[in-house]
């Protein structure tokens, strides 16, 4: 029985979020759609792999945005702050959080 558990992979939808685990205590997968602060929305997912001390990952868009084109993407890393590509890779990171900014209305939706 153990075996065919750890066999299936776990999704679990919260809200406009969704989270897939590859496997329980190691790999997973969210994706959810972040809205603009001057509206529109981007479609983004990340994942992370726990390697023993820090985890690892990699993000991207997971469709068309509609977001004006004075939003921007921003991701803090182990608490410092960048601006950031709509796709990417990290390493050896505590946590990995992505928020839109948006530079005409002169603000950021909270950290996802």
């Amino acid at each position: 029985m153990s075996k065919i558990l750890a066999a299936f992979a776990v999704s679990v939808s919260i809200g406009v979020s969704a989270l897939v685990s590859a496997s329980p205590a190691h790999a997973a997968q969210a994706c959810t759609s972040l809205a603009g602060p001057a509206g529109g929305s981007l479609p983004l997912c990340k994942t992370w792999n726990w390697d023993g001390n820090d985890y690892d990952g990699r993000w991207w868009t997971n469709g068309p945005s509609s977001l004006p084109s004075h939003t921007y993407l921003q991701r803090r890393e182990d608490g410092a702050v960048h601006n950031s590509a709509y796709s990417g890779t990290y390493n050896d990171k505590s946590k990995v959080h992505f928020r839109l900014c948006d530079s005409l209305a002169g603000r950021c939706n909270g950290w996802w």
